[in-house]
């Protein structure tokens, strides 16, 4: 059966950079299940999967904007480290999970900038790098009618957040 617009597919995968590092894999995280056209992770990949048929192979090279997207510095908020309420003490390339007063969480990387300013960027961590995706079809299920798609934003608080260390 073939992939289509709408078609959940499993599929076993390898994901490198650039540099040849692996930085994923269906042999550590188990097979990757998608519905073609709605899943935002990795937008450009379910393009590549239609017209792929079960038992299928590809290599498939997906730019930022189609892998983890671009660098954007829009998600780069510079604070004052005063602003941020816990007992971790900040180091440059620290992954920290914040939440703000009104229940907001995200994930991001805090540089210091000067004695007392903190940059927290939001990007994903492999924003503005292309990726490559080594993808077998293991199994395709043809589209149900489902036409909704998920949403995502991203939001920035002004107000005081709440900080801890987080490791994926």
């Amino acid at each position: 059966m073939k992939v289509e617009w709408g078609s959940l597919v499993r599929m076993d995968y390898d994901m490198l950079l650039d540099s040849g590092e692996q930085i994923d894999s269906s042999a550590v995280n188990g097979p990757l299940r998608i519905r073609v056209g709605e899943w935002r992770a990795l937008p450009g990949l379910g393009e590549k999967l239609v017209s792929l048929d079960v038992g299928d192979e590809r290599l498939i090279r997906l730019p930022p904007s189609e892998a983890f997207g671009d660098w954007d510095p829009d998600a780069v908020l510079t604070i004052r480290e005063t602003r941020l309420v816990g007992d971790v003490p900040l180091e440059d390339g620290m992954m920290l999970r914040i939440e703000t007063s009104t229940g907001f969480t995200a994930v991001c990387r805090a540089f210091r900038i000067t004695e007392d300013r903190v940059a927290l960027d939001f990007n994903h961590p492999l924003a503005g790098e292309p990726v490559t995706l080594f993808v077998r079809v293991r199994k395709v299920v043809p589209p149900a009618g489902r036409t909704a798609a998920a949403v995502g934003y991203r939001a920035h608080s002004k107000r005081v957040a709440k900080v801890s260390k987080w490791s994926p």
